[in-house]
């Protein structure tokens, strides 16, 4: 029974990360100097608690940022401050059109 306690427990975990939409695929990461030909859409943020594991916190919420600049109608972002502890993650980050 111990076995099915682990198994339950780490789905449950593995659950909670978001997931990257069909659209926030096409979402980029760009510099500060790839933006000055871009719109700027507005600020967003990004964070995830309580993943498998910190990396999985990171990669989940730079997922929601990525999500979140999609449905503002952006195609990039340029990351202002991530902060990252063991027992979470959050990226702030700025939406552009480009």
């Amino acid at each position: 029974m111990p076995n099915v306690t682990k198994i339950v427990a780490l789905l449950f975990l593995t659950a909670c990360s978001a997931e990257l939409s069909e659209v926030g695929k096409s979402v980029r990461q760009i510099s500060l100097q790839s933006a000055d030909k871009c719109q700027f859409l507005g600020p967003t943020t990004g964070s995830e608690s309580m993943g498998f594991d910190e990396a999985m916190d990171v990669t989940s919420a730079y997922n929601k940022v990525r999500n979140s600049v999609a449905l503002m109608g952006g195609n990039a972002f340029i990351v202002s401050s991530t902060n990252t502890s063991s027992l979470s993650t959050v990226v702030q980050a700025d939406a552009y059109s480009c």
